[in-house]
């Protein structure tokens, strides 16, 4: 009869034991949060003692889904903020006024200071420095663009490293939960530790890049991005991802552009928003190469200041109109009345015509770094000029050479053209600064506005999501969270019962005593 009931007792203070080591590894990972609180499971068998059945891990995987979502969307909008706010702080327009927009409105007021006075020794030298700034600004900040893209680029190849491990990880629990189920099935299958190890993986997967989970019945996970590419099935296999050409590829297929979230996705659109402002900054870098020009008295060159979208059609259709009046000293050469033409033709007809070609007059259609046409009419022979009746055709040099911001440069003639201005066009090249100015200030206000306003969106999306991720993970952590005054409650209980038990032993003993001593 003693045996029998020791052995019961035995077994039972086992099974408080354990349920004590349970509980207060609740207590001892409260803080964590990838810890699932653990309830023992324990059934009685009247008359024949307890059972500890099994160690139930309150976990809800809808909630987990949702917590991981939300979070590789926080991750994604704090990426992108951090990344934007270093791009504005190399353009300083938002906080210093020190930015483009300043070196560009130097530039253009010491061209109509010039243009006021154009002997003006002090107007000339500034004219050339603002300039030079100018340039040196843009393509400084162009290449400040391009560090920051590189610095990127790397993070994505350490990003895309990172979420591999991680996937090979979560594979190699999957694999272990198999084992551990099969060898602690008859002792309450308690390898929970391993679903925590899970989760936190996941958790850290998710900060890279969106997934959701698939649970079997024993704790081993699916995890799957969008579009349902899998990167973890179960126990059978996993799929690493792969960067690429400044892509990510799953296997031979390319899922950049269904990655919705994640510390991966934030890099990524983050380097689709530095191409775009760094196309903005080359549209401007374009428009001061293709526009920008000196009023000349002796370069031999003339050009069409107005330029034009198209050398095929007739440059009329563009309100442009005049004749063109060739003159060797005072003597008329010949005349072209260019409304009809295109440039194509006008070109044509100039390279074509025997008289001009044998005074040294030739024609070259230009294509403008910003894609739009514009003519130059050539001669060397100081003798020989040209004038148009329709003030559109003018002798004079470009500011800017180049072909756009990697190579955009101070003329290197600037400083002699400089000496060689002509005086009587000054007032009407200061009419045409003022349009050049108003366009190079709207393509500078495109270019800021983008980054504030992209930085904006983002940052007061950040601020949202970062709510409903704090208000999500409360919510997990009253489901699935360990609260300390229940866990001392239990543990109490638990050991008054053990205590109980015991108290049991030792009254057997001395009954036992007892009975031998008879």
């Amino acid at each position: 009869m003693f045996g029998a009931s020791f052995g019961i007792i035995s077994q039972a203070l086992e099974i408080y034991r354990k349920s004590l080591d349970i509980r207060n590894r609740n207590v001892i990972n409260a803080n964590d949060p990838d810890y699932v609180e653990e309830n023992p499971v324990v059934k009685s068998f009247a008359p024949v003692g307890i059972n500890f059945e099994e160690v139930r891990r309150d976990q809800n995987i809808y909630y987990l889904n949702l917590r991981n979502e939300k979070l590789s969307l926080v991750k994604y909008l704090e990426g992108r903020n951090d990344a934007l706010a270093s791009v504005e702080g190399m353009f300083q327009e938002l906080f210093e006024g020190s930015g483009v927009i300043d070196y560009t409105g130097r530039f253009y007021t010491s061209y109509m200071d010039l243009m006021k006075e154009p002997t003006n020794e002090g107007a000339r030298g500034s004219l050339y420095e603002s300039a030079r700034a100018l340039v040196d600004f843009i393509k400084t900040r162009g290449r400040d663009i391009d560090k920051l893209d590189q610095t990127l680029d790397f993070g994505l190849r350490r990003a895309v490293d990172r979420a591999n491990e991680l996937i090979r990880k979560i594979h190699a629990v999957n694999m272990e939960i198999t084992v551990m189920y099969a060898q602690t099935y008859a002792r309450g299958r308690d390898y929970k530790n391993f679903l925590d190890m899970r989760d936190r993986y996941i958790r850290e997967l998710s900060e890279l890049i969106n997934v959701t989970l698939q649970e079997d019945e024993i704790g081993r996970v699916k995890v799957i991005t969008s579009k349902g590419f899998v990167l973890v099935d179960f126990m059978d296999s996993y799929r690493e991802l792969e960067y690429a050409g400044g892509r990510i590829w799953w296997g031979t297929t390319d899922i950049t552009d269904v990655i919705r979230s994640g510390d991966i996705k934030a890099l990524l659109d983050t380097r689709e928003d530095l191409s775009r402002f760094k196309g903005k900054l080359d549209d401007f870098a374009k428009q001061l190469i293709s526009e920008v020009k000196l009023p000349r008295e002796g370069s031999g060159t003339w050009y069409l200041i107005q330029n034009v979208p198209d050398p095929t059609v007739s440059v009329s259709s563009f309100g442009i109109e005049g004749t063109l009046e060739f003159y060797d000293g005072s003597t008329l050469l010949g005349t072209i009345d260019y409304g009809p033409l295109s440039l194509s033709d006008l070109e044509t007809l100039i390279n074509s015509d025997p008289t001009l070609t044998a005074a040294g007059f030739s024609a070259t259609l230009i294509t403008n770094p910003d894609g739009t046409y514009t003519l130059r009419i050539d001669n060397s022979s100081p003798s020989r000029s040209v004038r148009d009746t329709g003030a559109n055709f003018y002798e004079s040099s470009p500011v800017f050479v180049g072909s756009g911001l990697a190579d955009i440069e101070v003329a290197p003639t600037l400083r002699s053209d400089l000496e060689d201005i002509d005086f009587s066009l000054a007032a009407v090249f200061s009419s045409f600064a003022s349009g050049w100015w108003d366009r190079s200030e709207e393509l500078i206000n495109l270019l800021i506005s983008d980054i504030s306003t992209t930085r904006a969106d983002v940052r007061d999306e950040l601020r949202i999501e970062s709510a409903l991720l704090e208000s999500i993970d409360r919510k997990v952590k009253e489901m699935q969270g360990v609260s300390i005054d229940k866990e001392f409650m239990e543990i109490m209980k638990i050991q008054r019962t053990y205590e109980a038990v015991a108290r049991i032993v030792q009254t057997i003993d001395e009954l036992l005593e007892t009975t031998l001593s008879v």
